[in-house]
């Protein structure tokens, strides 16, 4: 099998309001770290110092989790990542995106294949904000823990979701269907 994908979801929670001008720019190192291509131990450091800090609005402080995670999971620090996801669901269990990336970060950890599919299509179930993407992330916690034929359903949901999206295409491309026949006695 290729590697995984990272697909994670930034998410801020439904109806958050914007938040103030200081809450901004108090969250801007999480949402720094979840953007790069590999945080730093800096990076995530001050992002931690950050969301320890008191007075911060719930909304801000769920998106700055959440984005830890993010960073924390591109760092390679999967159980780091998943324990920011859990946090995240504990202050709100609606949001699809916190289950869906607590899925993908299951999938860096050996033999959490299964949980992480629970997780992503629980994620799926509450409504994401991008389903082609959870689609795709449920494909590949379902590929790791061999089911192919779920995974070829929903690298095929994630096509349909978003066909402007070549990425469930060519992952499609590896799957072959073969009809048997089956003989009954």
């Amino acid at each position: 099998m290729r590697g995984l994908v990272c697909l994670l979801l930034l998410a801020v929670p439904a109806g958050a309001q914007v938040p103030a001008a200081d809450e901004s720019v108090l969250a801007r190192p999480c949402r720094e770290a979840a953007d790069s291509a590999k945080p730093s131990r800096t990076q995530i450091r001050r992002c931690t110092a950050l969301i320890g800090q008191t007075g911060i609005a719930p909304p801000v402080r769920l998106a700055m989790l959440i984005n830890r995670g993010i960073a924390q999971l591109k760092a390679r620090q999967p159980q780091r990542a998943a324990d920011d996801f859990d946090l995240a669901i504990k202050a709100a269990p609606a949001l699809a995106e916190a289950w869906i990336n607590k899925g993908i970060a299951l999938t860096r950890l050996d033999g959490r294949a299964e949980e992480a599919v629970a997780l992503i299509s629980h994620g799926i179930e509450l409504g994401p904000k991008e389903p082609a993407r959870a689609y795709f992330a449920r494909a590949q916690a379902r590929e790791l823990a061999g089911q192919l034929r779920g995974a070829m359903e929903d690298y095929a949901a994630a096509a349909r979701a978003d066909p402007e999206w070549p990425a469930p295409g060519e992952e499609l491309k590896r799957f072959r269907v073969e009809r048997r026949k089956v003989l009954r006695g």
